[in-house]
């Protein structure tokens, strides 16, 4: 970690990792925002009420949306070091807890957001169990806003060949496309899912020197190194189709309401859905 103050090099991993390294289509940008708060905006003109919201993971893009005013936003992550380093607000709205064993009443809630974060839990299962839990925590009118990171569902994916050749012919931006693209490429199956660490050495066996490796992308060795954040881990990302994710909602009693696309580079990958009750 070079070039960091002190107070940035006690920060957690993960927590230095997304607040200084980490960027689009990871996280959010003007385009996602706009998609949300249209959405957000189009729900209390129509209830006539401010939202009682909850936020799935601390992403600070969605604490500081333009909530109608007398909108109650809350979030649960998982993990303390994310909550104190990465949540904007007040930490009274903040839980650390199970996104499965939500600590919401039935009906409680309007608006439930959650920005790339389906694919963190096992499918269908785990998917498939949120989806429920969210099924029964929504009011009637209420919504569910999920950003996706969604493989191609038709026709055949990319290869970590494919994605490893677009990286030294230099059409691969960032780590964060490289991050998305190659996890996906590895992924044989939604529910097998892919390891993280299993990213870390495809990249590593082909480029063992990351110095070599930054300066002919162009990129500072601490970009690239954020990678390390997935070495050793035996953590695993289940990305889902579209269609997948619908079906999953779809069982739950959580209808596809509405679907955007942003147009920035792998925003294909990146659509927000937008699911609310059968009616």
């Amino acid at each position: 970690m070079s070039d960091t103050s002190k107070s940035e090099s006690q920060w957690p991993q993960a927590a230095y990792f997304f607040l200084r390294l980490i960027g689009p289509p990871l996280r959010p940008v003007s385009a996602d925002i706009g998609i949300v708060e249209t959405q957000i905006a189009r729900w209390h003109e129509k209830a006539g009420r401010p939202p009682r919201a909850l936020i799935l993971g601390v992403t600070p893009e969605y604490c500081k949306l333009a909530w109608p005013e007398g909108s109650v936003v809350r979030a649960i992550d998982r993990t303390q070091a994310m909550i104190d380093h990465v949540w904007p607000g007040p930490a009274e709205h903040v839980t650390q807890g199970d996104w499965l064993d939500l600590p919401v009443a039935g009906g409680s809630l309007d608006i439930v957001l959650c920005d790339g974060g389906l694919h963190l839990l096992p499918y269908p299962l785990g998917q498939g169990t949120l989806a429920r839990r969210l099924a029964a925590s929504l009011a009637p009118d209420g919504l569910c806003l999920f950003r996706l990171f969604a493989p191609s569902g038709s026709g055949p994916g990319e290869t970590p060949e494919n994605v490893l050749d677009a990286l030294a012919a230099g059409a691969i931006p960032d780590l964060n496309v490289l991050k998305l693209r190659l996890g996906m490429a590895l992924q044989a199956s939604a529910e097998e899912g892919v390891k993280l660490d299993d990213v870390w050495q495809c990249l590593h066996r082909a480029h063992p020197d990351r110095a070599i490796l930054a300066r002919r992308l162009g990129w500072s060795e601490e970009h690239l190194g954020a990678i390390d954040a997935y070495r050793d881990t035996a953590a695993r990302y289940h990305f889902v189709t579209e269609a997948q994710a619908i079906a999953t909602f779809a069982a739950a009693g959580l209808a596809l309401r509405a679907r955007h696309q942003p147009d920035y580079p792998l925003g294909e990958r990146c659509p927000t859905l937008v699911f609310g009750g059968d009616r």
